[in-house]
């Protein structure tokens, strides 16, 4: 299964590409929770085979996601469209004798882990914003 995540905005008054990266890392972590839940969620399913969100390489470093100014008067567009790849895996880890993979321990470490880059990336993107505003008040 391959999802291509897609954020729309409207560019700041100081167009900062960090912004947009941070957007996109969030977006990715929220997805990445939800998947990691769901497995949590089907510990106990006989046949259940755990799954986790990674990025998708050649989507992820497409070159022609970034814009290209064909005109020499172009400043910035007023909205941006872009992707970021990502790519559900299934777990070839061994399963138990009920055919279910899921091991607690591990999910909960992703789990952890995936909290700890969120919050780590919402406090970024704070401190994005705040420089933005003084910016602004500067002007």
């Amino acid at each position: 299964m391959q999802k291509r995540l897609i954020l729309e905005r409207t560019m700041p008054l100081i167009p900062n590409p960090a912004s947009t990266v941070i957007e996109h890392v969030l977006q990715y972590r929220n997805h990445r929770h939800d998947v990691i839940a769901a497995n949590v969620a089907n510990s106990n399913t006989p046949g259940y085979r755990s799954f986790d969100l990674v990025l998708n390489e050649t989507l992820a470093s497409n070159p022609t996601l970034g814009l290209a100014r064909t005109d020499s008067r172009h400043i910035t567009p007023a909205s941006v469209s872009l992707s970021v790849g990502t790519q559900t895996t299934r777990s070839s880890a061994p399963g138990r004798l009920d055919g279910n993979n899921v091991s607690l321990e591990s999910e909960f470490l992703k789990l952890t882990e995936n909290r700890i880059m969120y919050q780590t990336a919402f406090e970024i993107r704070d401190k994005l914003g705040s420089l933005s505003r003084a910016a602004r008040e500067v002007r």
